[in-house]
């Protein structure tokens, strides 16, 4: 049995549904290569339904592995929009097209290189968020102390901001950051080269960090929160906070949505304003754009 018709085995019950709108074969490149789940080959069943799903087989032929993945096309959806998946960027890209209903793959693949304003700035702003949360934990973790802790928040952060720069240029991020960074914002480059690499002791490394990333978060913070400062300006007068979070533009960005308020209230964006309650001394607080 040639691998090529035990792979057609695999996937035929699938290209045989109608709710099959694609299927794509990936092989490996390379030894544990992390697109293939360290497997030989990989399968993506790309299928109609209206709820997120997605499931993972995995298939034995003589010495090779096959893993299979079944995936719902809000799901797909859902990992090109938010970047919850790179491996699916790939996947899309750079698979064979093994079946294909309406030329769904192809226009999928077109969706993937033309994201709407709207998605661009949901991208931007959850990684904004991100890069802000962990930031925070970071920096406080550093002023107690917790050297090792901080280490990990500040790298996280500033993977976050990495990646926030590679989204501001149009670009989708890759399983390979760094390379794309040091291409891309050399300033990012240096300072994670500073972070894991420097010679100085981990607390000096941590504060050197901490200080070139407040400079430039600052300046991520208008492509970050776009998003949010157009919500709040859809109607005249300040927003509630539950408001906020109820917004479906904001649905995405409710973890950290009052990280990012309090970040913009800091630093003059956004003010807020108070009205009485029917608690004696006890005031609401809104939002509104400064």
């Amino acid at each position: 049995m040639t691998m090529e018709y035990a792979t057609r085995t695999i996937y035929s019950e699938y290209a045989a549904l109608k709710t099959t709108l694609g299927i794509i074969e990936v092989k490996k490149k390379r030894a544990r290569d992390p697109l293939t789940d360290q497997s030989d080959r990989l399968l993506i069943v790309i299928e109609a339904k209206p709820e997120p799903f997605w499931t993972v087989k995995h298939y034995q032929v003589g010495q090779e592995k096959i893993v299979l993945h079944v995936v719902s096309d809000s799901m797909m959806d859902r990992w090109i929009v938010l970047n919850e998946n790179r491996r699916a960027i790939h996947w899309i890209e750079d698979g064979i097209v093994l079946f294909e209903r309406n030329e769904y793959i192809l226009e999928l693949r077109q969706r993937n290189r033309n994201l709407t304003n709207r998605e661009q700035r949901l991208q931007l702003s959850i990684s904004f968020a991100k890069l802000l949360r962990r930031f925070e934990d970071g920096r406080y973790l550093f002023l107690e102390g917790e050297f090792q802790d901080a280490f990990t928040q500040i790298h996280h952060a500033l993977t976050h901001l990495a990646r926030l720069s590679i989204l501001e240029a149009g670009i989708h991020p890759e399983i390979v950051l760094w390379e794309q960074v040091r291409a891309i914002d050399l300033e990012i480059y240096k300072l994670h080269e500073e972070l894991v690499g420097g010679q100085e002791s981990l607390e000096q490394r941590i504060h050197l960090v901490v200080i070139g990333m407040e400079h430039l978060i600052q300046s991520k913070v208008l492509p970050g929160t776009l998003l949010l400062l157009q919500t709040m300006q859809e109607k005249d007068g300040a927003w509630t906070f539950p408001e906020l979070m109820e917004h479906p533009n904001l649905n995405e960005l409710r973890v950290d949505l009052g990280s990012i308020i309090g970040f913009l209230v800091k630093k003059g964006y956004v003010r807020t304003v108070t009205r009485p309650t029917k608690g004696v001394g006890v005031e609401a607080v809104l939002y509104e754009i400064a």
